[in-house]
């Protein structure tokens, strides 16, 4: 018998659907529970200051001027970083419909502060002793959490909370369903990191982090091995993030473009051109070089 569908219906069904009634606090726990987020202490601030009003009555002049307060303590690239948590948080009310019909969140018409652009060099020597250092840790973990780093070029949090399931060793591949873009995205490793992970972990759970600490569900941030990794190779100044630079840049000198890269890596095309456009100018110059050589 063929099935048929009342769309009218459906249609006042969500006419009627009623918002959840939460306050900003309930709804960043509610997030923080399901998502495993690593921004307990950047939501924080934001339920500090709105966490026992409506989740939904917080406007953009809120944020605001709760923004223009914390740039008198923290750089303005902290307060962004504070910002696109909380969107995250109304983003993912959104997509389970938690919040009100039409329900824009206020966080996107709130201005970004411009916090210039981190320019790190590492040459291809400390990042081959980056690895190198971080197999000889005693959390054998720790040197997969680095290789991983250094393939995928993926954010600390994309890694950290990650589960097996979530991790295929075969196509070596990790799916991030859920990222700071908001567009789920597919991290891809080097063959010999799928062996290190088979040799590192013996038996592991579907649904157990890949990374988890002591109490179940719980990462490890890696935030103490990682200053001792930096400062046995002599660059203490190293963040994990500029790992992600130096992915990125090694993308673009290697010919790809800011387009595919900007896949590669899950990042706002906007921003990696802002940051690595004269990269990928170099390499469209010697593309054209190599063409004018091939037509003599």
């Amino acid at each position: 018998m063929r099935k048929t569908i009342n769309l009218a219906a459906a249609v006042r069904a969500m006419a009627d659907r009623q918002a959840a009634d939460l306050t900003l606090q309930e709804l960043v726990k509610a997030y923080a529970v399901a998502s495993l987020a690593d921004s307990d202490l950047r939501l924080r601030k934001w339920t500090d200051a709105f966490g026992h009003e409506s989740a939904w009555r917080i406007t953009s002049e809120h944020l605001e001027t709760a923004a223009q307060a914390m740039l008198e303590i923290y750089k303005p690239s902290s307060v962004n970083r504070d910002l696109s948590a909380l969107g995250s948080v109304y983003r993912w009310a959104r997509d389970r419909r938690l919040s009100p019909r039409g329900f824009r969140s206020p966080t996107l018409d709130v201005r970004r502060y411009d916090e210039g652009i981190r320019r790190v060099e590492i040459t291809d020597a400390e990042l081959q002793a980056l690895r190198d250092r971080a197999l000889g840790f005693r959390d054998r973990r720790f040197g997969v959490f680095v290789s991983l780093l250094m393939d995928t070029g993926a954010r600390k949090g994309e890694l950290l909370d990650r589960s097996w399931a979530q991790v295929d060793l075969e196509r070596c591949e990790i799916t991030c369903p859920t990222t700071k873009t908001g567009v789920p995205r597919i991290l891809h490793f080097r063959p010999a990191t799928a062996d290190l992970i088979r040799r590192v972990y013996r038996t592991h759970k579907p649904e157990a982090l890949l990374f988890e600490g002591r109490v179940p569900g719980q990462r490890i941030d890696y935030k103490k091995a990682w200053a001792t990794l930096v400062a046995d190779i002599g660059r203490p100044d190293l963040h994990m993030h500029d790992v992600r630079h130096a992915v990125a840049a090694a993308l673009l000198r290697s010919g790809t473009t800011l387009a595919v890269a900007a896949q590669v890596m899950g990042h706002d095309p906007a921003v990696l051109a802002r940051r690595y456009g004269h990269l990928e100018t170099g390499a469209l110059r010697r593309a054209q070089e190599q063409a004018w050589a091939a037509t003599n």
